[in-house]
């Protein structure tokens, strides 16, 4: 029988016990507390990446580009990077709270900023998330359940690595990218730890955390989709264990399923698709990058394009003078190119000893010009003139294109490429009356069309010219061709039709009135003085096209670059990168990781490797020196840490982009994570197999350990603020490794 409750047992506070201690639980209360030692290590993170901001007050690497980028964001001036646009944002929403209107004078490494440009303020976004960094690293170490003096230790790395420190301190995305992706990574040990709380107010607020910290990391820099992809493993893994659990009904199973997927799938998208509207929403005028983007995208923007396509037809017709340019590049973000010829015609014989037609010269240009025009020319008559009534080409018509300025129509025939003998020639038929006939017709197919009697549209058709005697596709190469060919991109029809290479789009359009060569000459000459306005494009026309670019139009491989590196230069520190230098001493910045820090980190790394297999094998034999518990936390460590780690190292092994070592960052986290695990689970078996006073001997090492570190990083600081000139002696001595790279003016010694 439940005894009665008196009214002043009602007014006592409730006593409970946890974790062996008891406290009493008070409705609306917040308890408040503060890390000494956190918040000791930002404010140490704080200083030393702020301490003179503005120095040097010029142009340090990768700012020449995000400099300009905020600068035409403020402008609205449409630019195209390979990076997503949310770190740049946020820079240029700093630069239009201090004032600054954009304007810029400089255009190369190590030029003088203007007066008015705000060196200070832009530095200080990703100093600021340099710096928080540093807490959060601490923070996620003792979230995974690792001892304060570990967390420490991975702390202190984090604030006295110099590449990092170096990365912060200017207008770049690492500092941002880093701060974010730390912010997921505790955000997913958080909703871990939560587990005992399922759907409490913490639960979905670290679960939702979680999925807009990585959202903001893979909208600053794509390779934050590698901190994507481990939190949604280690989710994914921890829910296939749910799943195996029969005290969770399918009602639970289900809800577990569509908060996780809600919150790190959708609402994630949403705001990625968001943040890409919100950019190409302020970005509306034309801008010097238009040209990366199709006819339609630039006829969208205000100016450029836009003012040379307003106003013309929007139906191609028979005797329609048009300009073709190939819609999509071989290389995404390379210059495009429009279908072109020239009185040149092809040489008789090649250097490899083949013949060729001997024909007009017919090839893509990566300029406008005068011979970029081209006469749509009905077969079946002589006129080159506009019909009366005008009569649209349609999806499956038969044309002809006559080139303007020669008046010889484009032909193909068997004869092969110059560059691409598996490809047919194509050329402007010349009659030499040697039993060669003209094969100038060709079959319009629009790839776009709503239905098979699709009208040909100006810019918004794409469309491909399949040359009809020889069933063939007009396509661009993308190889150039030699000095008889100017250089210029080599073009030729190709029987594997279905592919982006055979796909056009006509982009300046007008009406040919004229029957004689002058007239239509005049008429081409004067087509650029048309008055226009921008073309509608819908956001998602824009944004896939964009995606598109971006994803997959990274620079070619073979640039050359003095600082360029490979993955194995990274873990040890095998490299460095010159980033400034002062125009008259011997000042300047390196990226130069501090040695200590590095080669600790990816000996841990390794370290954790082997341990792993060493346990896995003695496991196999019977022998558990691990406990249940204390196997699957060794195991989420090597889940985190190593699969993090080689999640974002092992990918740039498959690249074939010109890499540099700021690449290498993000598995800094990664790395000196490592060191704390390793020392943490030394403790533990020393104190299970050694001696109880092994916490004693883990603060030594820590002390070591950042005591090396610190030497490191001030024996380094110069060549990380730039603040000092140095001699040939003091090359000479910081010089530690035969592949480190220096600078030294000749100023004398």
């Amino acid at each position: 029988m439940a005894e009665e409750t008196t009214e002043e047992q009602q007014r006592t506070p409730i006593k409970e016990t946890t974790m062996g201690k008891e406290f009493k639980k008070a409705p609306f209360s917040v308890r408040f507390e503060v890390d000494l030692m956190q918040l000791g290590l930002f404010v140490v993170a704080l200083m030393t990446r702020t301490w003179q901001l503005g120095v040097p007050r010029a142009v340090v690497f990768d700012e020449l580009h995000f400099s300009k980028f905020i600068s035409m964001y403020l402008k609205r001036i449409f630019f195209f990077d390979g990076h997503p646009p949310f770190g740049t944002m946020l820079l240029a929403l700093t630069g239009g709270y201090t004032g600054f209107e954009g304007d810029i004078g400089f255009d190369r490494i190590g030029a003088d900023y203007p007066a008015g440009f705000p060196v200070k303020e832009l530095r200080l976004v990703p100093a600021v998330c340099g710096s928080l960094v540093v807490p959060l690293v601490y923070q996620i170490a003792v979230e995974m359940g690792l001892s304060r003096w570990a967390a420490l230790l991975a702390g202190a790395f984090i604030l006295l690595d110099n590449a990092l420190l170096v990365q912060s301190r200017f207008v770049l995305l690492e500092g941002i990218l880093l701060c974010f992706m730390c912010c997921a990574l505790l955000g997913l040990l958080k909703f871990r730890n939560l587990s005992h709380r399922e759907f409490s107010l913490q639960w979905w607020f670290w679960l939702c955390f979680t999925g807009v910290s990585f959202t903001f990391a893979v909208s600053t820099k794509y390779v934050g989709a590698f901190t994507v992809v481990l939190v949604l493993y280690i989710v994914c893994k921890d829910y296939w264990k749910k799943i195996a659990d029969f005290t969770v009904t399918d009602l639970q199973l289900l809800m577990h399923f569509l908060a996780r997927v809600v919150t790190l799938v959708m609402v994630p998208c949403l705001i990625y698709i968001y943040i890409f509207y919100v950019h190409l929403s302020i970005l509306t005028k034309a801008g010097p990058h238009d040209n990366v983007m199709t006819s339609a995208f630039q006829a969208s923007l205000e100016g450029g394009l836009a003012t040379l396509t307003k106003g013309q037809p929007l139906y191609i017709a028979y005797g329609s003078q048009i300009t073709l340019r190939h819609t999509y590049d071989k290389n995404p973000g390379s210059r495009p190119c429009w279908l072109h010829s020239h009185a040149h015609v092809y040489p008789v014989r090649y250097k490899d000893g083949r013949g060729s037609s001997h024909q007009q010269q017919v090839t893509c240009y990566t300029f406008k010009d005068v011979n970029n025009w081209w006469i749509v020319k009905n077969p079946d008559k002589e006129e080159m003139v506009l019909d009366d009534p005008v009569q649209p080409v349609k999806h499956g018509d038969i044309v002809q294109l006559v080139h303007g300025l020669t008046s010889r129509a484009l032909n193909s025939h068997d004869v092969a490429a110059p560059l691409t003998p598996q490809c047919q020639e194509v050329s402007c038929y010349i009659n030499y009356n040697v039993s060669m006939p003209p094969q100038n017709l060709w079959k319009v197919q629009i790839i776009n069309r709503a239905n098979d009697n699709s009208k040909w549209e100006t810019i918004k058709s794409h469309v491909r010219l399949v040359h009809v005697q020889t069933n063939q596709a007009l396509k661009t190469t993308g190889l150039s061709l030699p000095e008889w060919g100017f250089n210029q991109l080599e073009v030729a029809t190709d029987r594997h039709m279905q592919q982006d290479a055979t796909i056009w789009n006509v982009e300046e359009h007008r009406y040919n009135k004229n029957e004689d060569k002058e007239g239509r000459l005049r008429d081409i000459q004067q087509a650029e003085l048309i008055p226009m306005e921008p073309t509608y494009v819908s956001f998602w026309e824009k944004f896939w096209e964009l995606q598109t670019k971006m994803l997959f139009g990274a620079p070619p491989a073979d640039i050359e670059h003095k600082y360029r590196s490979n993955p194995l230069d990274w873990p040890f520190v095998s490299k460095n990168v010159a980033y400034w230098m002062h125009a008259t001493t011997n000042a300047q910045i390196h990226l130069l990781g501090n040695t200590v820090v590095w080669v600790t980190g990816t000996l841990s790394v390794l370290s954790l490797c082997a341990l792993l297999a060493f346990y896995l094998l003695r496991r196999r034999r019977g022998f558990h020196e691990l406990n249940t518990d204390e196997w699957k936390d060794f195991l989420f460590l090597i889940d985190f840490i190593v699969v993090g780690y080689f999640l974002h190292y092992l990918p740039y092994f498959l690249t074939d982009r010109t890499l540099f070592l700021h690449h290498y960052l993000p598995c800094m986290l990664f790395k000196v994570l490592a060191v704390a695990a390793i020392l943490d689970h030394i403790e533990m078996l020393c104190r299970s197999y050694v001696t109880s006073h092994s916490s004693m001997v883990t603060r030594y090492v820590v002390v070591a350990l950042v005591a090396m570190a610190t030497w490191v990083f001030i024996q380094l600081s110069c060549v990380t603020y730039g603040n000092v000139s140095l001699t040939a002696a003091d090359v000479k001595r910081l010089s530690w490794r035969e592949s480190w790279d220096f600078l030294l003016h000749q100023i004398g010694s």
